[in-house]
């Protein structure tokens, strides 16, 4: 049984790795740093031994906790939430970022751990950086497509759509319950969303493809779940590329590929992600992708990483997947 601190375990990040860890078979949490009750301060954590660390603190901060652990427990694995680590260059990151990189030496060799994409840079270790919620829905379906080059890689456009949670638990007028309820509003649109970023950047790494993504955020008036519809132009039918993400995905637990197009509650709860293909104007398919933010998008694959790390299922403790 192995000890994990889990650092902002008040956010809805952190609050969702302990949730999850409690049913873990071979994991325990050791202590929770965050706000008030029963938790250590930040600082205090750093203090405390652990076999493993979840950072699910704010970007410009997680960075330097990361550091700090790996310096003060080499053996240790860190698996950072935030989107500190996600960047392979702190230019990179200023620029989305709009601040200084808080650690640039923790960027070279440290794996993105979008799990079914780099699942053989897992085992072993120390360091993960954990994928953005966005980003988990649109690189899932794209991956395959565009490495197998079933889609055209200079026409593609995503339209997703969130729960508030996505947003964090820090108080902002815009999230007030009168202000989301009964309603839906876009933000972030076109290109300047962060998570464009890495998008962008795996494209290029697993394809080989330069991709300029049109990407535009909604914000649902519901807790939580991300519904993502890609639109891309392709040759191939629908039913290529539905089993082209069938071969690719046929030994990952946590995404199905359906007929019909997923639901929120198809997949909130859970590590899921469900992805579905259908035919639209002649050479065009929309693609939907379906994830809860809060686990497949946050803790629920920060655990599958830990699990990968540490050389055990990758289900261990988690809702879902495949039989």
């Amino acid at each position: 049984m192995i000890r994990v601190g889990v650092f902002g375990a008040t956010g809805y990040a952190g609050k969702e790795c302990v949730r999850l860890l409690e049913s873990h078979p071979s994991a325990r949490v050791a202590f929770t740093t965050g706000s008030g009750g029963a938790h250590l301060a930040h600082e205090a954590g750093l203090d405390q031994a652990a076999d493993a660390y979840l950072l699910a603190l704010p970007h410009g901060v997680s960075a330097k906790y990361a550091a700090s652990l790996r310096a003060a427990r080499p053996d240790a694995t860190v698996i950072d939430l935030s989107g500190d680590l996600r960047l392979a260059t702190a230019a990179a990151y200023k620029h989305w970022y709009g601040h200084e990189h808080p650690a640039p030496q923790l960027l070279d060799g440290t794996p993105y751990g979008l799990t079914e994409v780099y699942r053989d840079r897992l085992p072993g270790a120390r360091l993960v950086s954990n994928p953005g919620c966005y980003a988990t829905s649109v690189l899932l379906p794209l991956v395959p497509l565009l490495r197998e080059a079933l889609v055209d890689p200079d026409d593609i456009v995503v339209d997703a759509k969130s729960g508030a949670t996505g947003a964090g638990r820090a108080p902002k007028e815009e999230l007030l319950f009168c202000e989301v309820a009964d309603d839906l509003s876009a933000y972030s649109p076109g290109r300047t969303h962060r998570h464009v970023a890495e998008i962008e950047q795996v494209l290029h790494e697993t394809s080989g493809k330069t991709v300029a993504l049109t990407f535009c955020p909604h914000l649902l008036p519901v807790k939580r779940g991300i519904l993502s519809a890609l639109y891309l132009r392709s040759a191939a039918s629908p039913a290529a590329l539905a089993q082209a993400l069938r071969t690719f995905y046929a030994a990952a637990p946590f995404v199905r590929i359906v007929d019909a197009p997923p639901k929120l509650s198809d997949v909130v709860l859970t590590n899921d992600c469900r992805i579905s293909v259908h035919a639209a104007a002649p050479g065009r398919v929309v693609v939907f992708s379906a994830i809860d933010n809060l686990v497949k998008g946050a803790a629920g694959q920060a655990i599958q990483n830990l699990n990968r790390c540490l050389g055990w299922d990758e289900r261990a403790g988690l809702p879902g997947g495949n039989a």
